[in-house]
């Protein structure tokens, strides 16, 4: 997948600030699709050598917008049952879903030359969680399509935690329904915004006493610290003992530490800065909100932009994580009160 932003827009302030087009107010799906740079149509293409033999069982999707010869036109090979979902079709089918002609979506837009596409719509207030008086979650439902076949079709809740603007991807139940909120690329588009529907009250229900339930669970420092090692292990030490494997082991186990080290210190001492105020927190709630918070505003990371890093990336897959293990957590601690 793509780590670097092609084109997006964005409405308000986001950890992202300042990256692509931002506008006064929530877009329309028209809009969307302009300002999001999704304004184009991809085809499948037969690949063959330079001598002219056809490659059997592989098909190229390139973007018919761009000119024959330009690099960035080829957006991925698939195999030949590869259905595309264009753009406008994509944003249309999502649109029954939360827009319906309405300006509701945040951001948008495309990652590398076009290989992944989304967007993030605003779900109504009914939908809203306040985790406590002050502390609103606000969901949002993400939209993710592929033209290179690396992810499916993709619809899930994201919610994002109002006061510092944390993210966090939800899994919706991915396990135990995993068809009804993918799709990969072999048709049957249509009837996706109904089996969503269906779902979407009973999981932000799900999500809003999960969340409570965390603020009310007690957690301390030296639990929070056996999380981190649960969360970001130790890697293994090498089979073979050489020089470059134990220098590589070594350096390895030293990142994950610093990386355990920073995000302990935002659940001790919050985060004051790069324009974001977070209290720490004594709480499973307190600890979620350290590892989204240090992933959102905080992370270092070598390559990439912070937007495919938070949203797509390894940020996003730590943050996932977190949850799944604090969930757990909760539930026994719980159990065990």
């Amino acid at each position: 997948m793509p780590d670097q932003v092609g084109q997006m827009f964005y409405f308000g302030g986001r950890p992202w600030h300042g990256k692509g087009i931002c506008l006064e107010r929530p877009a329309t799906a028209e809009e969307a699709l302009k300002f999001g740079g999704l304004e184009w149509e991809v085809e499948l293409v037969p690949i063959v050598t330079t001598d002219g033999t056809p490659i059997k069982r592989r098909v190229a999707v390139v973007r018919k917008d761009l000119p024959r010869g330009d690099p960035s036109r080829i957006l991925g090979v698939v195999y030949p049952g590869f259905i595309p979902l264009q753009n406008r079709d994509a944003v249309k089918l999502f649109d029954q879903l939360v827009g319906q002609g309405k300006p509701v979506y945040h951001t948008g837009g495309y990652l590398g030359n076009g290989e992944v596409i989304w967007l993030l719509a605003e779900l109504p207030e009914k939908f809203h969680i306040f985790v406590r008086d002050d502390d609103l979650v606000e969901p949002f439902m993400l939209f993710t399509n592929s033209h290179d076949g690396t992810i499916a079709v993709d619809i899930r809740l994201t919610t994002i935690r109002v006061v510092c603007w944390n993210t966090l991807k939800m899994a919706l139940r991915e396990k135990q329904a995993p068809l009804i909120f993918k799709r990969w690329h072999k048709g049957h588009y249509e009837t996706i915004p109904i089996e969503v529907e269906q779902f979407l009250q009973r999981e932000t229900e799900a999500i809003r006493r999960q969340f409570m339930a965390m603020a009310r669970t007690p957690f301390s420092e030296t639990q929070f610290l056996r999380f981190l090692s649960e969360l970001l292990p130790l890697p293994r030490p090498p089979v073979k003992q050489t020089e470059r494997a134990r220098k590589l082991y070594e350096n390895r186990v030293a990142e994950v530490k610093e990386l355990r080290n920073q995000i302990a210190q935002v659940f001790v001492s919050g985060i004051n800065g790069n324009g974001v105020q977070m209290k720490p927190e004594e709480t499973v709630w307190g600890a979620l909100n350290a590892v989204t918070g240090f992933v959102d505003h905080l992370q270092n990371f070598k390559r990439g932009d912070r937007f495919a890093h938070i949203f797509f990336g390894k940020g996003n897959a730590i943050k996932r994580r977190a949850y799944e293990l604090l969930s757990k957590e909760t539930q026994r601690l719980q159990t065990h009160a």
